[in-house]
């Protein structure tokens, strides 16, 4: 964890700072990570949208960060086009659970659009998300969009609630219709 305390990244041979909070809202975009349990009770939207629904899920997870690498794109320094690409580890009840790989792009000031992807035992999970949130301020709780999958989660869609965020990984919960 001591490249999250002091991040640094690599363009065109020099070195150049980022921000921790860089780091966090980066991470916090792109956790797998459900704290706790969680139910249908629990969720601020509700999971039956009037469709033909074969299964309901809710997955409560937890992330550790296993990597952050922010690429300077464009004009140096912060700016449109540069990337944050986040991996980390999963876990259910405390035990590892998979994989989460994440991009996120820079496409306003204070806007990033994400896209990331959450390696299960069953299969994939896929979402986006675009956060604007002001410089320098952590992201409070938000959704993600679950866009599909592949295996059990092949007809996947729904969305993730990010309820918690710290440097070192967080919380989030899947609520899922396939």
């Amino acid at each position: 964890m001591g490249a999250l305390k002091d991040p640094a990244f690599i363009r065109r041979g020099r070195m150049q700072s980022i921000s921790k909070w860089s780091v966090v809202a980066a991470t916090a975009l792109s956790l797998a990570t459900l704290a706790g349990s969680a139910s249908a009770s629990h969720e601020p939207y509700p999971l039956d949208w009037g469709m033909d629904v074969k299964r309901k899920e809710v997955i409560s997870l937890t992330s550790t960060g296993t990597g952050t690498t922010v690429v300077d794109n464009g004009t140096p320094g912060r700016g449109v086009g540069d990337q944050i690409i986040i991996t980390a580890k999963l876990f259910r009840r405390g035990v590892s659970y998979g994989t989460e790989g994440a991009v996120c792009t820079r496409v306003a000031a204070q806007t990033t659009h994400c896209t990331g992807t959450f390696s299960l035992p069953r299969g994939q999970v896929t979402w986006q998300h675009l956060q604007t949130t002001p410089g320098g301020a952590p992201p409070s709780d938000f959704d993600l969009a679950i866009t599909g999958g592949t295996g059990a989660y092949a007809t996947a869609r729904g969305h993730a609630h990010v309820a918690s965020i710290s440097e070192s990984g967080g919380a989030l919960t899947l609520y899922l219709v396939h």
